[in-house]
C-alpha cells in the first residue's frame, strides 16, 4: 500500500510546476498567505482531480447526474482516493433542510418512535382493531330472533370491479326488498348466510373481495325485512385515532416530512409558509401617509387607487397628514381588506395570483411575502399524526416534543436511554456537535440560515463521525469561527479520523498547524509572487503579536428594551468613533440581531428607510450622542460571479485604462471608443469566440474540449485593437501587468490613487486587471469585496462588518486592522461581528 499521495508537475493557476506528497492516514496542513496557491493545490488540483478521476472510473450510468470537475494541470496524481471536501461557503438555498438532516439523524430519531412489529397504535398504545371484524360484531349485535337469512351486498360499481360473473340477487331500493338479479339495482348480493353461520362471514368475504377499495357493505335481514349499512375500514385501525382524526404510522416514512402522509398539511413539510406581510405593503410606517408610507400604492399599477383609499380613510376620521404607525389600528383593516369603494391590497394580490404564469407577477407577489414559521407544526415540518407518536424517550411524551429540543437538550435526554446501535450513533454525533459549539442550536434550525462557520461545523460533525476507511478529506479552513477550545476538539477528532483516512486542510490557525503531522508552506508571496513550496516542516512559526492603537470613543449609541426572537436585552451599547467587536456563541443570531434588528431600526430612525422588512422585533428606545452621516452594512460572503467579472471591473480600474488608450494619437485618428478595447463589447470583442478567448467543443458523453481561439490568439479582442500600443503596453499587456507597476506609467486619478493605496495596504497590489474574480482565493475575494465596499470617502458613519477574518492569515489581518483604524480616524464607528482573537483589544460587546 502506498505511503503517500504523490502529485508531480502541478501547474494549476499560479503554481509553478511543483511536486508535493501528502502522507496517507496522516493530517497535512497547507499554509501561506491568501492567494499564494494553497487552494489551487489542495482544492483545484488534489480534490477536484481526485474526484474527476474517481468519477470517470465508474460506469457512465453511475456518474451521469454528477458534475465532473474540469481536469487540473498536473502530470501525476497517485493513488486516487474517494474524496470528501469542505468548502468555505454555505451552498444551501432551499427552505426544507434543517440541522437534524445535516447531522443525518432525522431518520434515526424517527426510528425511536416507530416499531414495525407493533400490533398497537404508536400514538395511543391501543390494540388495533380489524375493520372487517368490527363490522361483523356490529352485524351480530343487531341480528334478532326473527332474522332468517343475511343477504350481504355491496355497491354495483365495486361488485363489477372486484368480482367476476353476475350475482343471483340484488336489492330493489324502491320496494325495499331482495329480488332476483336486476342489473338496474344499485346494490348487488355477493353471498348470503344464516344467522348461526355468521362465523363464516370473514372467510367468504376474503375469498371474494380482494380489493381494499370497498369501504361500505350492506346487509338485508330477511325476516326483519330491513337493509342496514356498515362502514368498513380497509385496514386495522385505532378507535381513538379515528375519533381524533390521527393516524398511527404503518411505515417509517410516515414519520418523515418528505411525503404526503408525514408532511404538515399547511407548510407541505418545509416548516415555514409564505404569507403577505403588512411590513412590505407599508415599508415606512414612520412616514406620513401623504409622504409615501404605504409603498404598495406607489407602484404604477396601483397608484390610481391611492385617492380612493384616502377618501375612504377620511370617512374613518383619519387624515393623510398622520404617520401611518400612529393610525395603523384604525386604517390597517381598510388597507388590507378594503371597504367602500377601495378594493383592498390583499384582494389586489389575490387577483394577481391568477397571473402567476407570468414571471413578473411571481416576482412581484414574492416581494410582498415573508417567510414565517408554520403556525401548525411550528417549524417541525411534520403532520399532527406524526408529531403525536410516543416512543422510547421517557421524559419526552411525543415525537413533536423531541423535535423542539436543541442539540444539547436532545443529548441530555438520550443519556437516560438504554443504548442500542441507533441511540449510540445519534449520541456520538450530538456529542461532537456540542463540543464544536452547536449545542444551543435547535434541531429544526434551517440550514440556509446558518453562517459559513456554523454550516462548516455541522458538516464537520458528519465527517468527524465517519466510520469508514481509505478516504481523503479535504478541508478549507475548518477552524472558521472556532474558539481555541473548539479547535482543540476539532484536532482531537481529526486525529481519530486520520487513523484510517487521509486529511489535508488549508489552515491559518497556528494551533492546528502545530497539531498536524506535516505542514506545507506555499509562497513566498501571493499571485505571481507565490506558487512555490517554500518549506515543509512539522511545526509553524509563532506569529508576532499585533500592537493595536486604540481610538478614543467620541460618544455612545444605546439601544434599550430589545425583544428579538426568544431573547430580551435591557440595553446594548456601542462606543462611537472607535471599533466595537461583538462576541456571541451563535454567529447567525448575532448577525440577525445586529443587522436585521438594531441597525435596521436605527436606519429608519435616522433616515426614514429600512433595508429589511421581514424581521420581527421590538426596540423600546434609541439614544445616540453624535450625528451620523450614513450606515454601511458589509456582509462577508463569497458570492457567485461570472468569468467575465475581473478585478479591474470590480474596482473600477479597467475603465480608466481603456480611456487612456482611447486618447492615444492613433486611437483618436481612428475615432476609437472605450468599447473597442473591451472584449465584453461588440465593438472590440473577437467575433469568433465572442470575447471568451477560447473555443469549446461539446463532446457529449466525454469531457468538453477547449482551446485558445485561433482568430484572436486567446486574447478575446480583435487583433488590430489588441496591437495598439502606447510604446510600453498594449491593452492586453496592461491588463496582465500588476497594478502596482501598471499605474507607474498610466496616469491615475485621485480615486484610483486611493484605491491603489488600499490595495497596497491589503497586500493585493500584485493583482492584475484581467484576473477573474472566480480565480481568486477566498481571502483575496473577500478583501476585494471589502475594498469595493469602502473605496469611497466615508466619514462620520457607522460601518458594520461581518466575519472579515475568514480566509486570512494573521499578517493579512494586521493590514485589515490598520485599514479599520484608518477609518476611525475619519470619525467612523466600526461594528465587527467576528469572534477572531485579533480584535480582542477593541471595545467588546458580549451577547449571551
Amino acid at each position: 500500500m502506498a505511503k503517500s499521495i504523490k502529485l508531480k508537475g502541478v501547474r494549476t493557476n499560479n503554481l509553478k510546476n511543483i511536486d508535493v506528497e501528502f502522507p496517507i492516514n496522516k493530517i497535512t496542513c497547507v499554509s501561506g498567505v491568501s492567494g499564494s496557491g494553497k487552494s489551487s493545490l489542495v482544492f483545484n488540483t488534489l480534490a477536484n482531480e481526485s474526484k474527476r478521476r474517481f468519477l470517470n472510473s465508474m460506469p457512465s450510468s453511475m456518474n451521469f447526474f454528477e458534475r465532473v470537475p474540469t481536469s487540473a494541470e498536473v502530470d501525476l496524481i497517485e493513488p486516487v482516493l474517494p474524496v470528501w471536501s469542505l468548502a468555505q461557503n454555505n451552498p444551501i438555498v432551499g427552505s426544507r433542510l434543517n440541522l437534524a438532516d445535516q447531522l443525518e439523524i432525522s431518520y434515526e430519531l424517527a426510528q425511536l418512535y416507530f416499531d414495525q412489529q407493533s400490533s398497537k397504535c404508536l400514538i395511543h398504545n391501543e390494540e388495533f382493531i380489524d375493520g372487517l371484524d368490527l363490522a361483523i360484531r356490529e352485524i351480530e349485535s343487531i341480528i334478532s330472533d326473527k332474522t332468517k337469512v343475511l343477504h350481504i351486498l355491496i355497491g354495483k360499481d365495486h361488485y363489477q370491479e372486484c368480482i367476476s360473473g353476475m350475482p343471483a340477487r340484488s336489492f330493489n331500493s324502491n320496494e325495499q326488498l331482495i329480488r332476483e338479479f336486476n342489473e338496474e339495482d344499485a346494490q348487488w348480493e355477493i353471498f348470503r348466510l344464516k344467522p348461526n353461520k355468521i362465523s363464516n362471514f370473514k372467510k367468504k368475504w376474503l375469498e371474494l373481495i380482494k380489493n381494499s377499495a370497498v369501504m361500505q357493505l350492506s346487509v338485508f335481514f330477511t325476516g326483519d325485512d330491513q337493509l342496514h349499512h356498515f362502514s368498513l375500514n380497509a385496514k386495522e385501525f385505532c378507535p381513538k385515532c379515528d375519533e381524533e382524526g390521527l393516524q398511527s404510522a404503518r411505515q417509517i416514512s410516515d414519520l418523515l416530512p418528505y411525503n404526503g402522509i408525514g408532511a404538515c398539511t399547511e407548510c407541505k413539510g418545509y416548516g415555514s409558509t409564505l404569507s403577505y406581510d403588512v411590513n412590505k405593503i407599508v415599508k415606512y410606517p414612520k412616514k406620513k401617509i401623504k409622504d409615501g408610507a404605504i409603498t404598495f400604492l406607489d407602484y404604477s399599477k396601483y397608484s390610481a387607487y391611492y385617492k380612493t383609499f384616502i377618501t375612504e380613510m377620511k370617512k374613518l376620521g383619519v387624515s393623510d397628514n398622520e404617520r401611518y404607525c400612529d393610525v395603523s389600528d384604525q386604517v390597517e383593516d381598510l388597507l388590507l381588506n378594503g371597504g367602500g369603494r377601495f378594493y383592498g391590497v390583499l384582494n389586489f394580490l389575490y387577483a394577481l395570483e391568477e397571473k402567476r404564469y407570468k414571471r413578473s407577477a411571481r416576482i412581484f407577489l414574492r416581494k410582498m411575502q415573508s417567510e414565517k414559521v408554520c403556525h401548525i407544526c411550528y417549524g417541525r415540518r411534520l403532520s399532527q399524526s406524526a408529531m403525536a407518536h410516543c416512543g422510547q424517550v421517557e421524559n419526552i411524551s411525543t415525537y413533536g416534543d423531541l423535535l423542539s429540543l436543541t442539540v444539547e437538550g436532545l443529548l441530555i435526554e438520550l443519556k437516560h436511554l438504554n443504548e442500542n446501535n441507533i441511540i449510540k450513533k445519534v449520541k456520538d454525533k450530538l456529542a461532537v456537535a456540542v463540543e464544536l459549539g452547536l449545542g444551543d442550536f435547535p434541531l429544526m434550525t434551517k440550514l440556509k440560515s446558518l453562517e459559513t462557520s456554523e454550516y462548516q461545523k455541522s458538516l464537520l460533525v458528519r465527517y468527524l463521525s465517519f466510520k469508514g476507511s481509505g478516504s481523503l478529506f479535504v478541508l478549507d479552513e475548518p477552524s472558521l469561527g472556532m474558539t481555541i477550545e473548539e479547535q482543540k476538539v476539532l484536532l482531537k477528532y481529526l486525529k481519530n479520523l486520520s487513523k484510517n483516512n487521509t486529511v489535508v486542510m488549508v489552515e491559518h490557525s497556528a494551533y492546528l498547524q502545530n497539531g498536524s503531522d506535516k505542514t506545507i508552506h506555499i509562497g513566498p508571496g501571493a499571485g505571481h509572487l507565490g506558487g512555490e513550496v517554500v518549506e515543509i516542516k512539522g511545526k509553524s512559526k509563532k506569529q508576532k503579536e499585533l500592537v493595536l492603537k486604540k481610538t478614543k470613543p467620541s460618544g455612545k449609541l444605546t439601544f434599550k428594551d430589545i425583544e428579538f426572537e426568544d431573547k430580551k436585552y435591557k440595553k446594548i451599547e456601542f462606543k462611537l468613533g472607535t471599533i466595537n467587536q461583538v462576541l456571541t456563541n451563535v454567529e447567525s443570531f448575532d448577525k440577525r440581531l445586529i443587522i436585521n434588528a438594531l441597525f435596521n431600526e436605527l436606519n429608519e430612525e435616522l433616515f426614514k428607510e429600512k433595508y429589511n422588512f421581514e424581521t420581527d422585533y421590538e426596540i423600546g428606545s434609541i439614544d445616540i450622542t453624535n450625528e451620523v452621516q450614513d450606515i454601511h452594512i458589509y456582509e462577508t460572503r463569497i458570492e457567485k460571479s461570472t468569468s467575465r467579472s475581473t478585478v479591474g471591473t470590480t474596482l473600477d480600474l479597467t475603465g480608466n485604462v481603456r480611456n487612456y488608450f482611447t486618447k492615444l494619437p492613433v486611437s483618436k485618428s481612428l475615432g476609437l471608443e472605450k468599447g473597442h478595447f473591451s472584449k465584453n463589447s461588440k465593438l472590440g470583442q473577437c467575433s469568433v469566440c465572442e470575447g471568451k478567448g477560447v473555443q469549446e467543443i461539446d463532446m457529449q458523453y466525454l469531457e468538453d474540449v477547449s482551446f485558445p481561439c485561433d482568430e484572436c490568439g486567446g486574447t478575446g479582442l480583435k487583433k488590430f485593437y489588441a496591437s495598439i500600443t502606447d510604446g510600453k503596453y498594449t491593452i492586453i499587456e496592461a491588463s496582465e501587468t500588476p497594478v502596482s507597476t501598471l499605474f507607474e506609467t498610466i496616469p491615475a486619478t485621485p480615486k484610483i490613487k486611493r484605491t491603489l493605496g488600499y490595495l497596497k495596504l491589503l497586500n493585493l497590489d500584485y493583482l492584475t486587471l484581467d484576473r477573474t474574480i472566480p480565480s481568486l482565493s477566498g481571502g483575496e475575494r473577500l478583501r476585494v469585496k471589502l475594498l469595493k465596499a469602502i473605496d469611497k470617502k466615508v466619514s462620520d458613519s457607522i460601518i458594520v462588518l461581518t466575519n472579515i477574518s475568514y480566509g486570512l492569515s494573521m499578517n493579512e489581518l494586521t493590514s485589515i486592522c490598520e485599514l479599520l483604524q484608518g477609518l476611525t480616524d475619519q470619525g467612523n464607528t466600526l461594528i465587527i461581528l467576528d469572534n477572531h482573537e485579533i480584535f480582542s483589544n477593541f471595545n467588546q460587546i458580549k451577547l449571551d
